[in-house]
């Protein structure tokens, strides 16, 4: 799934669960494509490098930008970063500017985020 600008939407059971949902209204394609125009649409606060050059795989590091410029815009502020240094560590991995540089897909985005967390 490829996700572009996302919004926030949290549903009553994900809520219960303390799950937050992404949802993405902009762009779906089914899979990896080679961008065919000069941009795609979305915010460019979440957009990654390749989505502004023609000719550009667009694929899950793709995705994977959007999540870690998501998770800067939550965690981050003016006063410094809300949460664990490893955890800025992750955001800042998924959005290198190279996308072979960036976790190669939303798993090991997630993988990586788990280890960041307190054991309950």
């Amino acid at each position: 799934m490829r996700q572009i600008g996302p919004l926030f939407g949290v549903s009553h059971s994900a809520a219960h669960r303390r799950q937050l949902r992404l949802i993405d209204l902009d762009e779906y394609r089914p899979g990896p494509f080679t961008l065919d125009t000069d941009r795609l649409p979305g915010s460019r606060r979440y957009m990654a490098p390749e989505e502004f050059v023609r000719g550009a795989v667009i694929d899950q590091r793709t995705t994977v930008y959007a999540l870690g410029r998501t998770i800067h815009h939550l965690l981050d502020s003016p006063h410094g970063w809300r949460d664990s240094r490893n955890q800025q560590q992750v955001a800042v991995h998924a959005t290198t500017t190279t996308p072979a540089d960036r976790y190669p897909d939303v798993a090991a985005l997630a993988a990586a985020w788990r280890t960041t967390l307190p054991n309950p």
